[in-house]
């Protein structure tokens, strides 16, 4: 699909400005770490680009339900893919060769309490 000129920086400001405003409800939601799996950088931005956001957080809710939460306090602007981790499941999953332990450690901590 042919894009505008321009779209590129267009669409990477407005998920930028997007994951800045959300970032300063972090803290009182109780979140202990953001990272940003996705790349925000012109060149790297389609029409359907997202966030791509790995939110760890305290949580006994089902891991399918736990988006829901960040959905109803934050409701994004744009178009935002949650992964919502409990700590221990952090610790479990990042130090390994898994395509979720790749991309965490390729990611950029986006906020750490």
């Amino acid at each position: 699909m042919p894009m505008m000129l321009g779209f590129s920086q267009h669409r990477a400001g407005m998920l930028q400005e997007e994951l800045d405003r959300m970032i300063q409800e972090l803290p009182q939601l109780g979140v202990r770490r953001c990272i940003l799996l996705n790349p925000l950088y012109p060149g790297s931005i389609e029409v359907d680009t997202s966030l791509k956001l790995v939110m760890v957080l305290d949580d006994d809710r089902p891991f399918v339900r736990r988006p829901d939460f960040f959905y109803g306090h934050l409701w994004p602007r744009v178009a935002v893919e949650f992964i919502h981790l409990t700590p221990e499941e952090f610790d479990a999953v990042e130090p390994f060769d898994t395509e979720l332990g790749r991309a965490i450690r390729r990611g950029e901590v986006v906020y750490d309490a």
